[in-house]
């Protein structure tokens, strides 16, 4: 378990967010701003919505809602890598070319951090390799939202909730710590 998943294990008593053992309160809730720094003209706000969709998620597996909860751990990890690209390539020049597709997302946003002169080296977003929610035939997409109900395992949501939440953790989460999102 990496340093910086372990950073976000508690659940802020107020919003339900994360906390860190760096702060005694939510960091998002903690958070100056209601809006991240990447804010884009359109209203999209990549950060912001990986902790809402993740804050979601976990309320509809506890729910017992495992397709909805599975659904929205995918949009976690895409709004988490358009994070780090965004902060890389900077939020007026990147267009994002991976759409929904977390291995291109995810292959970009490597490409991104691992240049000479990326700003986001220290946020790279390692994905688990060959982990159900990127590859096999039931690997995640946006197409899950027309399946019908009970076509997600409660396993299988788990899984790839645990995936969203290490991904956001060595990504977003540090990134607001540093200030830098």
């Amino acid at each position: 378990m990496t340093e910086a998943y372990r950073e976000v294990e508690w659940i802020c008593p107020t919003k339900k967010s994360y906390l860190t053992p760096r702060r005694s309160e939510c960091f998002w809730c903690a958070a100056s701003l209601t809006m991240s720094k990447l804010l884009q003209t359109n209203g999209d706000d990549h950060p912001e919505a990986a902790v809402k969709h993740l804050d979601d998620a976990t309320a509809l597996l506890a729910a017992g809602r495992h397709d909805g909860a599975a659904y929205l751990a995918g949009y976690v990890v895409e709004c988490s890598l358009k994070t780090v690209i965004l902060l890389d390539q900077g939020k007026a020049t990147w267009t994002p070319g991976g759409g929904h597709d977390l291995n291109t997302l995810g292959a970009e946003a490597l490409r991104f951090a691992s240049l000479p002169t990326a700003r986001t080296a220290k946020y790279m977003p390692v994905r688990t390799p060959s982990h159900p929610l990127y590859t096999g035939a039931g690997a995640w997409g946006v197409g899950l939202r027309y399946r019908a109900p009970g076509m997600i395992a409660v396993t299988t949501a788990q899984t790839w909730l645990d995936e969203a939440r290490r991904v956001f953790s060595l990504t977003v989460v540090p990134m607001r710590l540093d200030g830098v999102i």
